[in-house]
């Protein structure tokens, strides 16, 4: 069975089909599917990828905002028990509601510009749905994705999501693989799921610190983070609190929620 034929791109839903062959198959081989798999293909398209998937006899949940795509897949693949498809708007769907299998699913997919970022973090915080991610990204995204501390991408994204997952950049995508051209650079990330526990308490100072901290990047922490940590605070951290946020390992990061928490309890 071939896949659909590509449609003519919507502008408003950010539509680039891919249309290469050689990197169809090279995105595959990264996910590479089983029958045992349970996968959720997001913004499935023209089914660039759909068609491979659905023949390894892997369970496949495509999601899929555009009403005319869905209603092809969903006749086109009419016969194949293994695929299942939900017209909606991944923004505002709960993958909660799908059936939770007795492992993480393999999440995919050629993911809209627009909402790639909103998506991922939302995604990287659900990490007991998930064992594995695969995503076209625009390579400016995906390079801020896997940036290390000190680096012109490191920023709250790089260290939100890694505190989540282990990224990592797969190779980029030339522009000449879709229809129509985007006008942006494109890239595959990787993320396998961290198994690791947190104390939520020190999550929302982890997460607020690092909001501080790169709302006024080109500040030292002794000014960012002056409302929630004294620099003398940041030191016993073992941090120099002339630092700039982009200095700062995520573990650093943890260290400093550790403080603020603690500061915290003695305000009580």
């Amino acid at each position: 069975m071939k896949r659909p034929a590509i449609p003519k791109a919507k502008k408003h839903l950010g539509q680039n089909f891919l249309i290469d062959d050689y990197v169809i198959a090279q995105i595959i081989q990264l996910i590479k599917p089983h029958h045992t798999d349970h996968i959720i293909e997001i913004g499935p398209g023209a089914g660039a990828l759909t068609e491979q998937l659905v023949h390894t006899k892997a369970a496949i949940t495509a999601i899929e905002v555009d009403r005319d795509l869905a209603r092809t897949l969903t006749e086109h693949y009419a016969d194949a028990p293994n695929f299942k498809l939900h017209h909606a708007d991944i923004m505002n769907f709960d993958l909660g509601t799908l059936q939770k299998q007795s492992t993480g699913w393999k999440i995919v997919g050629n993911l809209p510009y627009n909402i790639a970022t909103p998506l991922i973090m939302d995604l990287v915080t659900h990490r007991s749905l998930w064992s594995e991610m695969i995503f076209m990204l625009q390579k400016e995204v995906a390079l801020r994705l896997t940036a290390k501390a000190s680096t012109r991408s490191y920023g709250r994204l790089s260290i939100m999501a890694q505190r989540q997952a282990d990224i990592t950049y797969k190779f980029e995508v030339s522009a000449a693989s879709f229809s129509p051209p985007p006008k942006v650079e494109s890239a595959i990330v990787q993320f396998q799921s961290l198994d690791v526990k947190r104390n939520p308490k020190i999550d929302v100072y982890f997460e607020k610190i690092v909001r501080l901290a790169f709302s006024t990047r080109r500040k030292t922490l002794t000014n960012s983070l002056r409302n929630l940590l004294p620099a003398d605070v940041i030191e016993q951290a073992d941090i120099d609190p002339r630092s700039r946020a982009e200095n700062l390992t995520i573990e650093e990061y943890e260290k400093l929620a550790l403080k603020a928490l603690e500061v915290s309890k003695t305000l009580l």
